[in-house]
């Protein structure tokens, strides 16, 4: 009987509702504010940006190249996850940025995103982001939609393009997007050059230095002085790049715990990462394991809670580190500190690109002062002394490419992914490391991480195409640049 009465009530009071809504405008009561009918370009921005966070702070390629090893549990250092599914990227990162550029470039929503800046200037930031993402993409699996990407249900299968295509790509984009800064407001929503005054000079810079990051990359296809690779680095590095530590190019973690520094966050819950053993070694060097060589291992790494206080890396080993206390951890002003910031790019980086294209024959000057200046760079960054920093640069004077490569190697800590691209790049000029014992997913250092599963169930034609190109589909596989 209930039921029946309930029912009635509802019948009468849609009936009601039909006949006294026939002359009534009710405005824009039938628009749902959890479904603007106009996208704010601010919130996809910010929400692109902070998706690049795991970007930054990726365990995977810190293991890959022996910075860090594993606990307990040595996953990550025996490369027990082989395939990586890079569609939560395209998602949560390329389809905001895309959806700014057109809803930006669209006459009928340009004037309403305006609210969020200059047209122009969310369009030039989206397309350098976008090329910051891509190529990160290429660079960990090689061949990626890119030119057929991000179109939706008008291309649902989009062909895998090479890296070659792509890095051509790429180079025209982030042109076209510098060329488009105007001196109209900065983007609303930018998280990582918030309430700069000098925004977009920051994106230029931000350009540039991806630019010429970029250019260095391809050294081993187009090693020419003049040439290809070799014109691009030249162009970026004239436009203006990194030129101090200040400048340094970082993600900006705060205290609120939704957006703090994610190492801090790891270790809140499980103290499982280590420095490891080779390369605490490597720091060590003619030292002790209390006073090493390199002064950056003290600001590197913590000395071990067990053992009289000294600087122990974890093995890289299927056998792992069960008592995590005799080993080194990372050091607290990153794992216990909130707004420890992420690197993208710094000035030791880019410094030691400068050494490189000088040895080249790329770029005028001194190979050898480019190489003291880097690691003076890097020293500072960590919060060395200058007087430590000049007795280090003594005992490492530069020799060739193999002296750039090993430096560079130690001033990428914590930056995984630069620090695994730099490493491939290099070859057989860089540093020596050895496969862990007991490693089940490669039977080398990985080279690339294998596609996700879901790209042969959704776009099995590309995929096969694009394997028949690059090569088999696992990490022993280089990608073209490394070749």
């Amino acid at each position: 009987m209930k039921k029946i009465i309930i029912t009635s009530i509802i019948a009468l009071t849609a009936a009601l509702t039909t006949v006294s809504c026939d002359n009534a405008d009710f405005g824009d009561t039938n628009l749902s504010p959890n479904d603007p009918s106009v996208v704010n370009t601010a919130s996809l921005l910010t929400g692109a940006e902070r998706s690049m966070s795991s970007i930054l702070t990726a365990t995977e390629p810190l293991n890959y190249v022996q910075y860090i090893t594993n606990g307990q549990y040595p996953k990550e250092t025996i490369y027990d996850v082989t395939n990586f599914d890079y569609s939560g990227t395209y998602v949560s990162i390329l389809n905001n940025l895309q959806e700014v550029i057109k809803v930006n470039q669209n006459p009928a929503t340009a004037g309403t995103a305006l609210g969020n800046g200059s047209n122009n200037n969310q369009i030039a930031v989206a397309m350098i982001l976008k090329a910051y993402v891509f190529q990160h993409l290429t660079d960990r699996w090689g061949m990626v939609p890119y030119s057929e990407a991000l179109k939706g249900l008008d291309d649902t299968f989009p062909k895998f393009d090479t890296q070659e295509e792509i890095y051509d790509g790429l180079f025209k984009d982030i042109d076209n997007a510098v060329a488009m800064i105007d001196a109209g407001a900065g983007p609303k929503g930018d998280v990582l050059f918030t309430n700069k005054a000098t925004q977009m000079s920051e994106w230029k810079r931000f350009a540039n230095t991806l630019k010429m990051n970029m250019a260095l990359r391809l050294s081993k296809r187009f090693p020419a002085a003049g040439g290809y690779a070799a014109t691009k680095f030249v162009e970026a590095m004239n436009a203006g790049t990194i030129a101090s530590n200040a400048q340094n190019l970082t993600f900006p973690y705060i205290a609120d715990e939704a957006y703090d520094n994610p190492w801090e966050d790891r270790f809140e819950t499980r103290s499982d990462y280590l420095v490891s053993e080779p390369f605490v070694n490597m720091l060590i060097g003619t030292g002790t394991n209390m006073l090493p060589q390199d002064p950056r291992l003290a600001k590197f790494a913590e000395k071990a809670t067990n053992g009289g206080g000294i600087y122990n890396g974890g093995v890289t080993s299927v056998t792992g580190n069960a008592t995590v206390a005799n080993y080194s951890y990372i050091t607290n002003s990153i794992i216990k500190n909130k707004t420890a910031p992420a690197f993208f790019y710094t000035y030791a980086q880019m410094t030691f690109a400068k050494a490189e294209a000088a040895s080249l024959g790329w770029i005028p000057g001194s190979a050898a002062a480019f190489y003291t200046e880097a690691i003076k760079a890097s020293m500072a960054q960590w919060g060395v002394t200058a007087e430590a920093a000049d007795a280090y640069v003594l005992e490492f004077p530069y020799v060739d490419i193999k002296s750039i490569a090993y430096q560079k190697h130690i001033a990428l800590f914590m930056q995984g992914y630069e620090g695994w691209n730099e490493w491939r790049r290099f070859g057989a000029n860089a540093v020596a490391l050895t496969v862990p014992v007991g490693a089940i997913g490669s039977a080398t250092i990985p080279q690339r991480q294998a596609y996700g599963a879901n790209v042969k169930t959704l776009n099995l034609a590309n995929y096969e195409a694009a394997i028949a190109v690059q090569g088999e589909d696992k990490m022993e596989t280089k990608v073209w640049w490394a070749k």
